[in-house]
């Protein structure tokens, strides 16, 4: 209304201005009006001039009112406001375009800057939050979540779990797990918490705590079959190892093999046949000297399911009683006469037990069957000591273009001249 009567003045303004520059002209036009006694007259050039004035002041008057109505500025008011607000929600909304499609930067300075207008929710928070962490803005996240805890208290629960997400991100395991030891006093049952959780107990090695919360995790479906064994086996083995290397088993040795042997006659049939499990187990007890109990470990293991690996391992340590293991080895080549790995082993038994012709035997069976580096290593190194150098250079020359790792150390004859 501002613009149409401003555009009028002027037009009339400017109608008056070029009358004045061309001048009136000679006949302006007469007019007389009659009506009963009265009558008016005038020129037609004054009375156009005097309808527009009278136009003017109309408008003028209009105009006035219409600013002096107070329900004008009330409807001025919501206009403006709702101007504001389709601004701060298309904001939010690039914001949210932007988080989506990766472009961090941006994102964050939108949320961020829309996050205190009127209608800003929680969402602009937590997404201006997130955005600030894959820029690496620490202290942005956490005030962000900081201020959204304390502005939306019915979201506690959200903020939360989108802190302890990006705490787990950025390595600060602690802090994480104490937000998320909060939320699940109220959110007990909550799969994506409880997935978080098992992450954290296995990144800080909490066995017992992942232990309790392992039927939980079962009874909600949240791990497939592959990894609950391999959680499970992992909780077995710490707990050999917690007998193992006890206060009580620096004190009392014995008392620590005998805990380790209830333990392990406890487990379930599928540890005492895994490799890693009965590796372990081994070194525990090497650990306390018990090393017969090792080999007899590994005997029971062999019998459950043979392993290549472990008849190897058989043989590379001194369990303290080799006479009885290379007895144990022979009786295996009755059902496994072409194994090459059985071979060596028993070839380094046979040194164990000063063998030294029936050791030359086995090394070369074991050659013959499958050559292998340490088997011509050893062999090499044995018919040296026994004076037979040019045999000796010849499988040392072939370990030399096998070679892949040192040798073990072996008992060998004295040196023959």
């Amino acid at each position: 209304m501002i613009k149409l009567f401003i555009f009028s003045l002027i037009v009339i303004v400017l109608a008056l201005l070029v009358t004045l520059y061309l001048g009136f002209p000679a006949d302006p036009g007469y007019l007389l009006l009659a009506f009963s006694n009265y009558t008016f007259e005038t020129s037609l050039l004054a009375l156009i001039v005097a309808l527009a004035v009278i136009y003017l002041v109309f408008r003028l008057l209009l105009l006035l009112w219409h600013w002096l109505n107070p329900w004008y500025w009330v409807r001025y008011g919501r206009h403006i406001r709702g101007q504001c607000h389709a601004k701060a929600r298309s904001k939010t909304l690039d914001g949210l375009l932007y988080l989506t499609r990766g472009n961090w930067g941006p994102a964050f300075k939108l949320l961020n800057g829309a996050r205190n207008d009127a209608d800003a929710s929680v969402i602009n928070h937590l997404a201006a939050a997130y955005a600030a962490y894959e820029v690496g803005d620490k202290d942005a996240w956490s005030r962000l979540l900081n201020e959204a805890e304390s502005r939306y208290p019915s979201a506690r629960s959200t903020v939360n779990y989108l802190r302890a997400l990006l705490l787990f991100r950025s390595d600060q395991l602690e802090q994480c797990l104490a937000v998320l030891e909060q939320l699940k006093k109220t959110a007990v049952n909550d799969a994506q918490l409880l997935n978080m959780l098992k992450e954290v107990y296995v990144r800080l090695e909490a066995w017992e705590q992942l232990e309790a919360l392992l039927p939980a995790l079962e009874s909600h479906k949240l791990l497939a079959t592959e990894e609950l064994e391999r959680i499970q086996v992992r909780l077995f083995v710490e707990h050999l190892y917690a007998a193992g290397k006890s206060s009580k088993a620096s004190a009392d040795p014995e008392a620590a093999v005998i805990d380790m042997a209830k333990l392990w006659k406890k487990a379930a049939g599928k540890y005492k046949e895994d490799e890693k499990v009965v590796k372990h187990y081994l070194k525990l007890l090497c650990g306390v000297n018990a090393k017969p109990e090792a080999a007899r470990v590994l005997e029971q293991a062999l019998a459950k399911r043979w392993s290549d690996a472990l008849v190897l391992r058989y043989g590379e340590k001194d369990y303290e009683c080799s006479d009885q293991q290379l007895l144990q080895a022979e009786s295996w080549l009755k059902s496994r006469p072409a194994n090459a790995n059985l071979f060596l082993t028993l070839a380094r038994l046979s040194l164990r037990n000063e063998l030294w012709g029936k050791a030359r035997e086995y090394y070369e069976a074991s050659i013959k069957l499958a050559p292998s580096a340490q088997a011509y290593g050893e062999l090499g190194r044995l018919l040296k000591q026994l004076g037979d150098d040019k045999a000796s250079a010849a499988n040392l020359k072939k370990y030399g273009d096998l070679i892949g790792s040192g040798l073990l150390d072996l008992p060998l004859p004295k040196t023959s001249h």
